[in-house]
């Protein structure tokens, strides 16, 4: 491998790991596993660097990279403590942890707690993969093709559980406006 190239994944590595850190701090790994899994996919592109000049999307393709290589991780953990694990069971039992973090300078500090629980009480309504969906939709930006193909399920799906998300974030006393607000 060629010495810019080494360098030109060390300066991607630099941009997106505290993106893909926050991203799998969500899924709820620690961060033994979670640095584990960044360095896996990073070691990957230094052995595929050829493979770097057919990404169109590479922070969509990291996302996508890691979610899997924490799935292999989690799955390989179940085998080895004797419990077989499917895809669905994977998805089904990880919690996707989105928590609210708030300015103390934009809210006193008695309104601010105010806030956090009444937020957090609007999440923990939702599931984990409706947290989830919210969180790569509202938080990273992502378009219903790419979340679909992240969370491995159509196009058609990854809009029903937006629109439910969705539909369960307008039931709650806060505002949609509010409570995208403080989790951006």
């Amino acid at each position: 491998m060629k010495k810019q190239q080494i360098s030109n994944i060390g300066l991607i590595y630099d941009e997106y790991l505290n993106t893909l850190y926050s991203y799998a701090i969500h899924l709820g790994f620690d961060e033994p596993t979670i640095m584990d899994a960044i360095h896996d996919i990073f070691y990957k592109l230094c052995i595929q660097h050829e493979s770097l000049n057919n990404i169109t999307n590479l922070k969509f393709y990291l996302i996508r990279s890691l979610r899997n290589r924490l799935i292999d991780i989690y799955r390989t953990n179940r085998l080895y403590s004797g419990l077989f694990t499917s895809q669905n069971d994977f998805e089904e039992n990880m919690a996707f942890n989105l928590s609210v973090t708030i300015e103390d300078e934009l809210i006193m500090a008695e309104d601010v707690e105010e806030i956090r629980k009444a937020v957090n009480s609007v999440l923990n309504r939702l599931s984990n993969r409706q947290r989830e969906i919210v969180y790569l939709r509202y938080k990273q930006g992502y378009s219903y093709e790419e979340i679909a193909e992240i969370m491995q399920i159509s196009v058609a799906a990854c809009r029903n559980l937006i629109s439910k998300s969705l539909i369960k974030l307008k039931e709650s006393p806060l505002s949609k406006v509010l409570f995208l607000l403080f989790i951006t």
